[in-house]
């Protein structure tokens, strides 16, 4: 298919539609590439975020606040979250939905059914190990934050796979710049491992993406903390550490120094400095989609 653009020179929409998502592609190819990366993305560590339940229940209250600005009242939809962040199905069980969460991780799915019989909602949240496709059965959902899904390389297949759960609206949350912790960590990489730290492809590019494959969607963001907390800072060295794939003592030294200083006491424990922007895409089920 072709557009006329200034000029009277035509484009081929089909090559555009593929260079957003080589792009998307290259750049999360090169980030998943950096020498030993763990991914830091949505479902990363969850349970030990969640141990602390004071920035879990803010995280999750803040996730919810700025769905619930979008879609109103929740109370009888069904949701689906792929991964996630710790409480969230928690507090939407406890506001009336039915919620379903798919995870690839054993140890996460444990958390969160333990979580769920120790607050009385699991009659409410229904946990389903694998990939999200695993849902299919289940569905199609109101609402579906598939969030942790877009850590792929095959991002337009993956929105259109995520898209085939949806009966209402995909829910995408997404860094505009990096959080504060993955600020530190990239300035790390090279002391620590002798190597350039990657940064994935920001909410800009998702929304280029997005926008080159005809999808109608609303952005929004908000300003928002870091969730990680921690009681020492021997704690914030070993997840840090952690994070980087494992570090020698020369690293965890290097670590250790700069976490002195880039971390502040607050009355819940030591949190990484500043604050980031969050955005959030909302794009409606494939009813309203356009086909540029």
């Amino acid at each position: 298919m072709y557009s006329v653009g200034p000029g009277w020179i035509l484009v081929d929409q089909s090559i555009a539609n593929r260079d957003c998502a080589s792009a998307w592609a290259d750049r999360m190819r090169r980030h998943l590439s950096t020498p030993h990366l763990l991914p830091l993305r949505p479902g990363t560590a969850l349970e030990d975020i969640a141990s602390n339940s004071l920035p879990a229940i803010e995280e999750a209250r803040n996730y919810l606040a700025e769905m619930t600005g979008v879609e109103g009242e929740l109370a009888g939809r069904t949701v689906l979250i792929v991964e996630g962040t710790p409480l969230l199905p928690y507090l939407l069980a406890r506001r009336g939905v039915q919620v379903t969460v798919t995870t690839r991780s054993r140890r996460y799915a444990s958390f969160l059914r333990g979580c769920s019989r120790q607050r009385r909602v699991e009659e409410s949240v229904i946990v389903l190990d694998g990939p999200f496709e695993v849902a299919h059965d289940s569905g199609p959902f109101d609402l579906v934050i598939g969030s942790a899904a877009l850590y792929t390389l095959e991002i337009e297949s993956t929105i259109g796979r995520l898209l085939d759960l949806v009966a209402g609206t995909l829910h995408l949350f997404w860094p505009e710049s990096a959080p504060p912790q993955h600020r530190f960590l990239a300035g790390m990489w090279p002391e620590v491992h002798g190597a350039p730290y990657v940064e994935p492809p920001y909410a800009s590019s998702l929304a280029q993406v997005l926008d080159c494959l005809g999808y109608h969607f609303t952005y929004t963001s908000v300003e928002v903390r870091e969730p990680v907390i921690y009681p020492t800072i021997g704690d914030a060295v070993a997840d840090c550490a952690a994070r980087m794939g494992g570090v020698d003592r020369r690293g965890e030294g290097h670590l250790r120094r700069a976490l002195r200083t880039s971390l502040t006491m607050q009355k819940e424990g030591l949190r990484f400095r500043g604050t980031y922007r969050r955005a959030q895409f909302v794009i409606p089920a494939r009813a309203a989609t356009v086909d540029r």
